[in-house]
């Protein structure tokens, strides 16, 4: 599977976790690129010194590495560039501009890079300005250091993570859209991602393949006019009909 994913794809898989509360990955499960022993390797864009610094130590102790840091979105672009992580922790506030216009460059230039946007704000305007940019993850600065950690896994792994906190605010972001007419098969799809599964666990307790799921997946977004997968979900949650 291509492990390249365009903003309205990640943003799907953003919305789907904003549709379950318990839910906090995507449909789509891709392995990590990572080559040294480590389940990511990892890029850290943070201006406070001592929060980059805490992150550093956080993740020595785990299994992700980190390979790079950098202090504003200036020097973060050629590191990025040069260093090819799989992961890049990015402050939404740098020094010299908006962790989400960087993002939204980063992933111009790098489709395959999973962006986790770090924040210490619960600002609603932000958030949603932030769904737009194709980051995989959202993470919360006053988290737990586990929560991270799951957080860069996921977005390691082709994965999408919402921190709980910010889950309530982005989904005030959607609005009711017309709802269409499910198939009993295409409903089942839905529900089981909305409850958190991936879409082989999907496939696997319907006896179907991977290929089929993401088909009825396809054909429902087609019938409640959705942008993207997760948004689909996120409609038939909403109107009733999962």
């Amino acid at each position: 599977m291509d492990a390249r994913r365009s903003p309205a794809a990640t943003r799907f898989a953003v919305e789907r976790s904003l549709a379950d509360p318990s839910a906090s990955r995507a449909f789509f499960t891709l392995p990590s690129v990572a080559e040294n022993g480590a389940s990511a390797n990892v890029v850290i864009v943070e201006d406070h010194v001592a929060l980059r610094r805490g992150l550093e130590l956080l993740l020595r102790g785990s299994d992700c590495r980190v390979i790079g840091t950098a202090d504003d979105a200036a020097s973060a672009e050629p590191l990025i560039e040069r260093r090819r992580p799989d992961v890049a922790i990015v402050d939404i506030n740098l020094p010299d501009g908006s962790g989400i216009d960087l993002c939204r460059r980063l992933l111009q230039k790098h489709p395959d890079l999973g962006v986790l946007l770090y924040t210490g704000v619960d600002d609603r305007d932000v958030l949603s300005s932030a769904l737009d940019c194709g980051a995989r993850g959202f993470a919360m600065k006053a988290g737990a250091p586990e929560e991270l950690l799951t957080a860069i896994r996921a977005v390691a792994h082709g994965e999408t993570y919402v921190d709980r906190r910010l889950r309530p605010l982005l989904l005030d972001r959607f609005t009711t859209e017309r709802i269409g007419v499910l198939s009993p098969r295409e409903r089942e799809v839905l529900d089981l991602l909305a409850k958190g599964l991936t879409g082989e666990e999907a496939a696997t307790q319907l006896s179907l393949s991977p290929e089929t799921i993401r088909t009825h997946v396809r054909n429902a977004m087609d019938k409640l006019e959705a942008h993207t997968r997760v948004h689909a979900v996120a409609i038939a949650l909403r109107q009733g009909e999962i």
